[in-house]
């Protein structure tokens, strides 16, 4: 190997290394800000850097020291694959994590909304409608018929009938002839006979006047 060819490959070397040296030094920073400490060892950088600054000092055609310098570079690129596979594990623990507190604190609201709307429905009940027994609305309807008929009763007057019976009417208008009461069912007279009641006084009252004429029929 001439001189010309070991200078250029311990250049793409020394190129490599730098490299690896800047990603390892950016795994070590994201490690560090998740873990707060620093897997990688410090010793092996400083003594890479020490050889590559002999390696620049000294005859460049050493094929060991290349060869030497080569195995660094893959242990450096082991390294990194290593760096990269515990950073890809810490991300995914510390996404699960979060997860994990997300899924306890939306459980800790809900928990928490349900106290206030028990809280709220206790000092403020809605008030529902009792539902009636059915006894009770059988009372209620016998009760409610009841009333209904007793209004009925106070509105009817007796009325004279064309056959001469008295029956009970709902009043419709002012204006009407009330009979005394006491003669319930007056049976029909005989043409030969008197009506007792010719004598008796008549009521008669005028739709267009509230007063009242009183006279006596004569024979």
């Amino acid at each position: 190997m001439d001189i010309n060819d070991s200078s250029a490959r311990i250049r793409d070397l020394e190129h490599t290394v730098g490299e690896k040296e800047r990603e390892i030094e950016m795994l070590k920073d994201s490690i560090r800000e998740m873990n707060g400490a620093n897997p990688v060892s410090d010793e092996r950088v400083k003594a890479l850097e020490v050889q590559v600054s002999e390696m620049k000092s000294t005859n460049p055609a050493n094929d060991e020291r290349v060869k030497a310098l080569e195995r660094q570079v893959n242990e450096m690129s082991g390294m990194v694959r290593g760096l990269t596979a515990e950073m890809l594990d810490l991300k995914a623990w510390i996404q699960k994590l979060s997860k994990s507190l997300d899924d306890k604190s939306a459980e800790n609201r809900r928990v928490v909304a349900d106290k206030k709307r028990e809280s709220a429905a206790v000092k403020d009940p809605k008030k529902y409608p009792v539902p009636e027994k059915p006894v009770d609305v059988a009372v209620k309807k016998t009760e409610d018929s009841r009333r209904r008929e007793e209004k009925d009763r106070s509105e009817e007057v007796l009325i004279i009938q064309p056959d001469g019976t008295m029956k009970p009417e709902r009043m419709k208008g002012d204006g009407m002839i009330i009979a005394d009461n006491r003669g319930g069912h007056i049976p029909a007279r005989r043409a030969s006979e008197r009506d007792p009641r010719d004598r008796k006084p008549l009521i008669y009252a005028d739709d267009d006047d509230d007063s009242v004429e009183i006279t006596r029929k004569r024979k």
